[in-house]
């Protein structure tokens, strides 16, 4: 071997080794920090679990204080139920069976003279019995078929709505929604009547009937001709859903709850 091979590998070594050793002297040490997570962490962590253990507590004390009211509830009804005896209990089923014909549009006359028959003294007075009594062999439009009604209404209402300013304001928006029609102008704003039509609506879409009958018997009087025959209609399922509210709630009362000037028996209308 030549005598310089063994200087030149030893010098190529240590130069190799020095190479390694800066290298490792100038790598960062990881730092505490990072090696252990800091207290914002462990409190960022912890918050959200904290937050929804709170929640089920707020709403397990909702639920226990809901079913303390309906444990509540359950236990006046057993007791007026006790009271009331047999023919009471028959006279509760006929008015149910009745509540659920009505919301029917088909006649309810047998259901209606079935719960006749069964009342007790007092649990069925005149002007209740007359109400249903008016309504049962034709029965009335149902909710859905009210709003049904309304909706092909509101067309002509709409046209027939009086809009605000004199001749040349209404014929410069006529202009300007047949503009919009084409695409050529943004369309008119809606009068106030448009705005209470479709308010009506609205209301009917919601399943608040009497907020929709008072929202239609504030419209402009020159829509009313339009609206007699559906607001007849409303006013009278009105009625009759009031009517069979109370006939239940002199059911579920008792005897005793109930106003001695009320306690003339019916009879079976004819």
């Amino acid at each position: 071997m030549p005598p310089l091979v063994v200087p030149a590998l030893a010098f190529g070594g240590g130069v190799a080794v020095a190479v390694i050793a800066a290298l490792v002297l100038r790598a960062p040490a990881p730092a505490a920090a990072e090696a252990r997570p800091s207290l914002l962490q462990v409190e960022a962590t912890v918050a959200p679990a904290l937050d929804a253990a709170r929640r089920a507590e707020v709403q397990a004390e909702r639920a226990e204080t809901q079913a303390g009211r309906a444990e509540a509830a359950a236990q006046r009804l057993e007791g007026a139920l006790a009271q009331r005896g047999p023919q009471g209990d028959r006279f509760l089923a006929a008015a149910l069976l009745l509540q659920s014909s009505i919301a029917t549009p088909r006649p309810w006359l047998r259901e209606f003279q079935t719960m006749a028959d069964l009342a007790p003294a007092g649990a069925l007075p005149r002007p209740v019995a007359e109400v249903l009594m008016s309504h049962a062999a034709r029965g009335l439009p149902s909710e859905p078929e009210l709003r049904e009604r309304f909706a092909a209404l509101m067309p002509q209402l709409i046209a027939r709505a009086p809009q605000p300013g004199g001749l040349l304001n209404q014929g410069f928006g006529m202009l300007r929604g047949g503009f919009a029609a084409i695409g050529l102008a943004a369309p008119p704003p809606p009068s106030d009547q448009e705005v209470a039509i479709s308010a009506v609506a609205q209301q009917l879409r919601r399943g608040n009937l009497a907020g929709a009958v008072a929202d239609a018997a504030a419209l402009d009087a020159g829509l009313q001709p339009l609206l007699a025959g559906w607001l007849a209609q409303a006013r009278a399922r009105l009625a009759v859903e009031q009517a069979v509210q109370e006939t239940l709630l002199r059911a579920l009362s008792g005897p005793a709850a109930q106003p001695a000037a009320a306690m003339t028996p019916p009879g079976r209308p004819s």
